[in-house]
C-alpha cells in the first residue's frame, strides 16, 4: 500500500509520476513515495570534502545538513588561512612589489570563501533557524550521534482500538 513519507495516510495516483496526500495537500513525486507506513529516510555522509566547496549552490543545496556543516567548518577554515596569507603578502610588499600580485590573489581566494561560507550559513539557517557561530569537531561528533540515536524510525500506525487488557494482566498491574 502507497503511503505518503511525511503524514503516513494512504494516497492515491494523479498521474504517471505523482501523488496526492489528502491530509498533506501536496503532490508527492514517485521516487519519496513510501510503502506501509514507512517514514522517510535520513540521507547523509558523515564528512563533506574539500572538493565539494566548489560546487554551485544547487549542488550545494543537495547535500545533507551534517555535510553542510562539515563543509562550512572546511570553508571557515580556507578563508582564516587565505586572509592570514592576504596579510602577509601586504606585509610583504610594502618592502618589495614582489608579493602584490600574491596579495591580490589572495584577496580573490578570501572573497570566493567568504561568499561560499554565506551560501552555505544561509542553505543552514533556513534548514536549522540558525548558524552556529562554531563548529568543532564535539559538535560534529554530537549532531552525528543523534541522527543515529534517533527513535522516529518505526512505521506510523496510529492505533484506533483500545488494547484489551485480561484478567491476569489487572492482577499483576495491582499486585505492583
Amino acid at each position: 500500500m502507497k503511503t505518503c513519507p511525511y503524514c503516513g495516510s494512504k494516497i492515491g495516483k494523479i498521474n504517471h509520476d505523482y501523488y496526492y496526500c489528502d491530509f498533506c495537500s501536496m503532490q508527492l513525486d514517485e521516487s519519496i513515495i513510501k510503502e506501509n507506513y514507512e517514514r522517510l529516510y535520513v540521507r547523509f555522509r558523515d564528512f563533506a570534502m574539500a572538493s565539494q566547496i566548489n560546487r554551485t549552490t544547487p549542488e550545494i543545496m543537495t547535500l545533507s545538513t551534517f555535510e553542510l556543516l562539515h563543509l562550512l567548518k572546511l570553508i571557515r577554515k580556507e578563508r582564516h588561512d587565505v586572509y592570514h596569507y592576504m596579510h602577509v603578502f601586504r606585509r610583504a610588499g610594502e618592502e618589495s612589489n614582489d608579493f602584490k600580485e600574491a596579495e591580490k590573489e589572495s584577496g580573490r581566494e578570501y572573497l570566493y570563501f567568504t561568499k561560499k561560507a554565506f551560501v552555505v550559513e544561509n542553505i543552514i539557517r533556513t534548514r536549522l533557524g540558525y548558524v552556529p557561530e562554531r563548529i568543532t569537531e564535539s559538535y560534529l561528533v554530537k549532531y552525528l550521534q543523534n541522527i543515529k540515536n534517533d527513535r522516529k524510525t518505526g512505521p506510523m500506525l496510529i492505533r484506533t482500538q483500545r488494547k484489551e487488557l485480561n484478567k491476569d494482566d489487572l492482577i499483576e498491574n495491582k499486585s505492583k
